[in-house]
């Protein structure tokens, strides 16, 4: 009796251990939406952005603005080069996070797109 409840807890063991490297592999797999922590560059030009599938620029970010790489990993992420701009301050009030704006029905969960030069020369505007 003793040898089989030794045997079970092998195998139940085993069998959890299995489940675990099967959720670990699937999340290597999935990826994440963000690098927490990624290098750090300049913009080799100046990028002009704008709303996602709008071929308007909203405003210019300057050639050699420093930012940080935030690209999404894994699989069935689009768009897989992203960047953010850090800008730190000693000010509280500088901005306003009680905000409770939706966004404009179009987007996709992202506000923001520097493909609008692109767009605009497929679309045949100047």
């Amino acid at each position: 009796m003793k040898s089989k409840i030794i045997i079970l807890t092998f195998a139940l063991s085993i069998l959890l251990n299995l489940c675990l490297v099967v959720i670990l592999f699937y999340q290597a797999l999935n990826g994440c939406a963000k690098i927490a922590d990624g290098r750090i560059g300049r913009l080799a030009e100046d990028t002009q952005i704008g709303f996602f599938g709008d071929s308007e620029t909203l405003f210019t970010l300057p050639k050699g603005l420093v930012v940080r790489d935030a690209s999404a990993t894994g699989a069935g992420w689009f768009e897989p080069y992203r960047f953010q701009i850090v800008i730190t301050s000693d000010n509280e009030a500088l901005v306003d996070y009680s905000i409770n704006e939706r966004p404009p029905v179009k987007q996709d969960g992202e506000y923001y797109s520097a493909d609008v030069t692109a767009r605009r020369l497929t679309e045949g505007k100047p």
